[in-house]
């Protein structure tokens, strides 16, 4: 019984031991630091866009939407995309972060489908496989709520 008692009594010393170790690892400044630096990067990267990505084709914006909103999860612009892939401008042409240029592809998207998807869904699958052969590809995706 009084062993009990004694194990009992070094709980709330064991406890805040415990506890003042989490508070030290989780203020400890390289994590913490790279988590405010990346809430920080949105407003750098919006000032930067025109700027860091002026080399986009004309027919493609960085404000466009790659991937969409799902269960509470944001919306992905292409430029978060090309920020996470570290992209930049190159002889005039837009490459990532290992020198690969990099091409965007669209898909069809359709709210009824056409009689002739499933050929077209088998050409655009041809070419997307083509284009990643040599390139690294974006892919615009449809938005789920549109069709």
């Amino acid at each position: 019984m009084i062993v009990n008692l004694m194990k009992i009594q070094k709980l709330p010393s064991m406890f805040i031991f415990i506890i003042g170790a989490l508070i030290i690892t989780v203020s400890a400044p390289g994590k913490g630091a790279k988590l405010v630096s990346k809430m920080a990067a949105p407003n750098s990267i919006q000032r930067r866009s025109a700027k860091q990505f002026g080399c986009l084709p004309k027919d493609v914006r960085a404000d466009e939407e790659v991937g969409y909103k799902f269960k509470g999860r944001p919306a992905v612009t292409l430029q978060n995309k090309l920020t996470e892939m570290n992209a930049r401008c190159r002889r005039g042409r837009l490459v990532d972060s290992k020198g690969r240029e990099i091409r965007f592809f669209r898909l069809s998207c359709w709210g009824n489908p056409p009689d002739n998807y499933q050929e077209i869904r088998r050409r655009e699958d041809a070419d997307l496989a083509n284009l990643k052969k040599r390139y690294t590809v974006i892919v615009f995706g449809c938005n789920p709520m549109r069709q």
